[in-house]
């Protein structure tokens, strides 16, 4: 009776199965990363959805106040100087200030750590009792013009102070002019590091919007935004800057 016995893989055998494996393995990492990148997008979105609930409900207990992005009327060591803690007491959760999505970010809290904030909220809501750095009067959801196109919220560069972040609030006013509807105007935006890339220009003339989500550095990156009637949107660079024949968003309604 003849016996056969198990035959051991030959070496180009094994060369052959591992080739296969690294094959697959190429195959898959790009997609595992793109499935894991699109959920931080998602929690990130998710998280905005919640600051946009905060925002309604310091609404209706203010009487249509919305926030104020900067508090002027506050010395710089009153935690009330900025927006994030005027949400804080309605949200609980710190979590819903950052976004999965930026490696750079944590809970700052108060002006002398605002620049690690990934979500930046619209400066034009910001109030000075001098009428120098914003409005006199406190912004009101009522003055905000076509709510569902106005934004709020969007994600912002962030990281230290001392290398001119400034990732909790945008301003709409250093960007792109629309000469034909001044609201429209928008701010500087990019799916790049504009803050690294500007880096010679003055902290007030930058504070721009980041469109961090599936970032190519073409401006094809998306940034999520929350809106004036509660919505969360998100909008790539590109078509944000197009302005009109784009995403048609509203960015400054700063009151004079």
């Amino acid at each position: 009776m003849k016996r056969y016995g198990s035959r051991a893989f030959t070496l180009i055998e094994l060369l052959v199965v591992i080739a296969i494996i690294a094959l697959l393995a190429g195959m898959l990492l790009p997609a595992l990363a793109k499935a894991k990148a699109k959920a931080k997008s998602i929690q990130c979105g998710s998280n905005m959805r919640q600051i946009s609930l905060g925002v309604m409900m310091h609404a209706d207990e203010l009487e249509g106040v919305l926030p104020i992005a900067t508090n002027f009327a506050e010395p710089e060591l009153s935690p009330q100087r900025i927006w994030v803690t005027a949400l804080a007491r309605f949200l609980g959760n710190r979590e819903v200030f950052l976004c999965p999505s930026a490696s750079n970010a944590q809970f700052g809290g108060d002006w002398a750590n605002r620049s690690w904030h990934p979500i930046g909220y619209n400066g034009a809501t910001t109030f000075d009792p001098r009428g120098v750095e914003g409005a006199t009067t406190k912004p009101k959801l009522v003055g905000v013009p076509e709510p569902s196109l106005a934004v709020l919220f969007a994600d912002t560069p962030s990281g230290p102070i001392d290398k001119k972040y400034r990732g909790y609030v945008f301003s709409p006013k250093n960007g792109k002019r629309n000469r034909f509807d001044s609201r429209r105007s928008t701010p500087l935006i990019s799916d790049r590091d504009l803050v690294a890339e500007m880096s010679s220009k003055q902290p007030s003339q930058l504070k721009p919007v980041m469109a961090r989500h599936g970032a190519n550095g073409d401006d094809t990156g998306r940034s999520n935004l929350v809106m004036a009637d509660g919505h969360v949107a998100t909008r790539t660079a590109a078509s944000i800057l197009r302005q009109a024949q784009g995403a048609n968003l509203v960015w400054d309604f700063r009151r004079e």
